[in-house]
């Protein structure tokens, strides 16, 4: 039987650490919260390497004496606690007293404090829990730590540090957090020796926010301002067509915390239903105030989740106010301009409507050079057939070639027989012989043998051997264009098309990063992005099957998707949904109506791609009612 032992000291504290500090992101969340509670008005904040090398967190707050330096790299040591019952009313951002001595067992650490009595500040160095200097230093009002090479002596959790551009993405979140839960405080952020940030102290929330996101944005928000039973609750939402592609653009702030809380989501999601595609979410900046001892912080051990004493007042609040800021704002979308391409078509601009039909016109024109004729099929029940109209099914040939587009849509024709149609009595997928005696021919099972129809502009019904097919244009055109991107890219990359005038874009820190952690990727996809100031990007190129859409929409969606999960994922993961997100911006619309030539090339395709059953994002294509599903809904057997 294992024998129970007591672990040394040094593995408790690196077990301890490994739950306050997962990488450099989370050292700069504990020094900056410490900041704030010392009462500072100023907070430095500058990384080397994403934060791995170096972080150095200075402010000009209370300042700790020599003592207390030497008792804050202690474990379980904090001025923000005294007795049992201040756990039930926490009003500071750090309290467990175990960040300095996490970061002093797995890192270099210096600091440099000296309070407002004090002529004369105090130095301390710690190195994997050893305290190598404990003296007297001259410095001003305030502390200076400074983190160096950490994780240096866990080389276990070293290893699965990311790219120093990803790590300073999620040093840049959780110091735009605090500054933005902080608009009094005055912050500034450096990484590698360049400036990021300069962010004076602010006069209102909204100021704050133009600060680190487009000031547009900022002035187009939807302000709130409430409070019963205890809860104040102020807030900015975003009109539902500024809505993202992914929660990055939520944010919620408890007493001057960001939390993540699935009652307060469930309250934006209900707030914008109705209003906004299901697939994307509504830009919300909430600020909650409460007592404290109507809330319990000390759940996770980051602090980020809570637990209400009334949940459902907190979902309500949020609900009604973001409902009423809503129902009595105007909603109605400015109109959005789009900058023209080289070459400008001479008539103007380009519809989105129109660049997708070009897009059709490309696949039906392609589909019509590379299918050959084969004159000699005949048509299946309900088409009379002849000499001079004859086709077969794109890839169902018998002779192993295709169809080719103009006889297979003439094929589609409706005819009037007159009432001659003959009607085979016996297996339907054996197919009949046609007006002039012509053997038939066995078409597959789910051969449209009619027309295809276009219902509300949106889906296509085809007659089939055996019943009838519903087609959702979108999805399919989607699936279409996505193994076609899979092909092209296999080979090389997607063409692309500079810009006449490259369009900017407002993009936040952590995703300025992508750039160098991307560029090769956006390159595949012919996407040509450079910075463009402190925080905006230019596109100068993009794939030419974006060329005349929603072009800053498509990069902005990018972005959203990269900075939330795509950092931490294969980048063939990442290609597909980028090259899925690509053609589903490319391709029709519901509520576009298609010629009849359109609806032919885009049924032509369904066979002729891998998946065409499901959109790149799983949704189906077609649904299949047979002839007995009907009998059997009038009540015929």
């Amino acid at each position: 039987m294992p024998q129970i032992r007591v672990l040394p000291d040094i593995l408790v504290k690196k077990i301890a650490a490994g739950e306050v500090i997962e990488r450099p992101a989370s050292v700069v969340k504990e020094l900056m919260e410490n900041a704030v509670d010392a009462g500072a008005t100023r907070i430095e904040v500058a990384v080397e390497q994403g934060g791995g090398s170096l972080i150095r967190v200075a402010d000009d707050g209370c300042g700790m004496s020599a003592d207390d330096l030497r008792l804050a790299v202690t474990s379980h040591a904090t001025s923000k606690l005294v007795n049992e019952d201040d756990l039930f009313h926490i009003e500071t951002l750090g309290f467990r007293g175990e960040a300095l001595a996490s970061v002093g067992s797995v890192a270099r650490l210096r600091m440099l404090s000296r309070p407002r009595n004090l002529d004369e500040g105090a130095e301390i160095v710690v190195e994997a829990e050893e305290v190598h200097a404990n003296r007297a230093a001259g410095c001003p009002v305030g502390t200076v730590v400074e983190v160096r090479d950490l994780f240096f002596n866990v080389p276990a959790r070293r290893k699965f540090l990311r790219a120093a551009g990803t790590e300073y993405g999620h040093v840049h979140t959780q110091f735009a957090r605090i500054a933005l839960a902080h608009p009094h405080i005055a912050f500034d952020l450096k990484n590698n020796g360049r400036s990021v940030h300069q962010l004076s102290p602010a006069d209102s929330r909204r100021a704050r926010l133009g600060g680190f996101y487009s000031r547009e944005l900022a002035e187009g928000l939807l302000e709130f301002d409430r409070e019963e039973a205890g809860l104040r609750l102020e807030g900015y939402a975003a009109p539902p067509a500024d809505a993202r592609s992914s929660t990055n653009w939520q944010l919620t702030f408890l007493n001057g915390r960001y939390i993540r809380d699935k009652n307060i989501q469930h309250a934006i999601r209900e707030s914008f239903r109705g209003l906004i595609d299901p697939h994307r979410h509504p830009v919300v900046f909430l600020f909650l105030t409460i007592d404290s001892q109507a809330v319990d912080v000390n759940v996770h051990p980051t602090k980020i989740e809570v637990r209400w004493q009334d949940a459902r007042l907190v979902h309500s609040q949020v609900l009604s106010a973001l409902r009423e800021t809503l129902q009595r704002a105007e909603l109605t979308p400015a109109l959005s301009t789009q900058r023209g391409f080289e070459p400008r078509p001479a008539g103007g601009g380009v519809s989105d409507m129109e660049s997708r039909r070009s897009l059709m016109s490309g696949i039906a024109e392609e589909f019509k050079q590379t299918q050959p004729i084969q004159p000699d099929l005949a048509f299946g029940p309900g088409i009379r057939g002849s000499g001079e109209r004859s086709a077969s099914w794109p890839g169902r040939s018998t002779g192993g070639g295709g169809a080719n587009l103009e006889a297979w849509r003439e094929a589609y024709r409706p005819v009037d027989s007159g009432g001659d149609v003959a009607h085979d009595s016996g297996d339907a997928d054996a197919g009949i012989a046609d007006a002039g005696g012509e053997a038939a021919v066995a078409l597959p099972s789910d051969f449209p043998l009619r027309g295809a129809i276009q219902l509300h502009n949106t889906y296509l019904v085809c007659e089939t051997n055996d019943g009838m097919m519903i087609i959702d244009q979108h999805a399919l055109h989607e699936r279409v264009l996505f193994e076609q991107f899979k092909q092209r890219i296999a080979s090389g990359k997607l063409e692309s098309q500079r810009l006449l005038l490259p369009e900017s874009l407002h993009v936040s820190e952590s995703q300025l990063a992508l750039l160098d952690t991307f560029g090769e990727l956006f390159e595949r996809v012919g996407l040509e992005i450079a910075r463009f100031g402190a925080d905006s990007v230019a596109i100068h190129a993009v794939p030419t099957v974006l060329k005349e859409g929603d072009v800053v929409g498509a990069v902005r969606d990018l972005f959203d998707r990269l900075e939330q999960t795509g950092q931490d994922e294969p980048t063939e993961t990442i290609l597909y949904d980028l090259l899925s997100m690509m053609a589903c911006k490319a391709a029709v619309k519901a509520g576009d109506a298609l010629t009849r030539e359109e609806i032919d090339a885009l049924i032509a395709h369904r066979d002729m791609v891998e998946k065409s059953s499901n959109c790149p994002h799983g949704r189906p294509t077609t649904l299949r009612l047979t002839v007995k599903d009907l009998e059997r809904q009038f009540k015929r057997t």
